[in-house]
């Protein structure tokens, strides 16, 4: 339901919906504890300038719940680098919506957002219970700077999932 819910949001907004199938399949196979169920990215108008919108859902596949905070649980959009003169953020004109019990973020590889680092999500501590999901949709765009880089469209895009000791990683490409 959470992945129809983002589905919706981003079409709703303009946004145009894709991902690798294959990625994604494998990547529920690839780690037994979490898998991404759903993802999709829409690039700025060049490399440099922010994504205008993106989209994942995670679930927990495994038996037990993974206890999640800033710093153990990430979203990591791999090759990426938020630039070197301010730290990254979502400020008005830009929104997330979260959901699965938790609120997620803008932040960086300790947790907290930081200035020339890849582009990263966390949430607010949570946990994710065996069987249920959680996301985020970002109707951008970031506040970053010039020396920022991200992708363009049609470009494949690495995401990578830490949630405690489980890790998977899935492709999909930019529209």
């Amino acid at each position: 339901m959470d992945l129809f819910i983002i589905v919706a949001a981003v079409l709703g907004v303009g946004g145009i919906v894709t991902a690798s199938i294959y990625n994604l399949v494998s990547s529920a196979t690839a780690n037994a504890s979490i898998s991404v169920v759903g993802a999709s990215v829409k690039a700025g108008p060049s490399q440099s300038d922010s994504p205008t919108a993106i989209s994942v859902s995670i679930k927990n596949n495994g038996g037990s719940p993974i206890v999640c905070k800033s710093s153990t649980c990430q979203v990591v959009f791999t090759g990426t680098n938020t630039g070197a003169y301010n730290t990254p953020g979502c400020i008005s004109p830009c929104s997330m919506v979260s959901g699965g019990g938790t609120t997620w973020s803008v932040g960086g590889p300790n947790g907290p957002a930081s200035r020339d680092s890849p582009l990263t999500f966390v949430p607010s501590p949570f946990t994710l219970a065996p069987g249920a999901q959680t996301s985020f949709l970002l109707d951008g765009p970031l506040n970053t700077t010039s020396s920022a880089s991200f992708w363009t469209s049609g470009t494949s895009v690495t995401i990578s999932v830490l949630f405690g000791s489980s890790a998977v990683q899935v492709a999909v490409t930019s529209q």
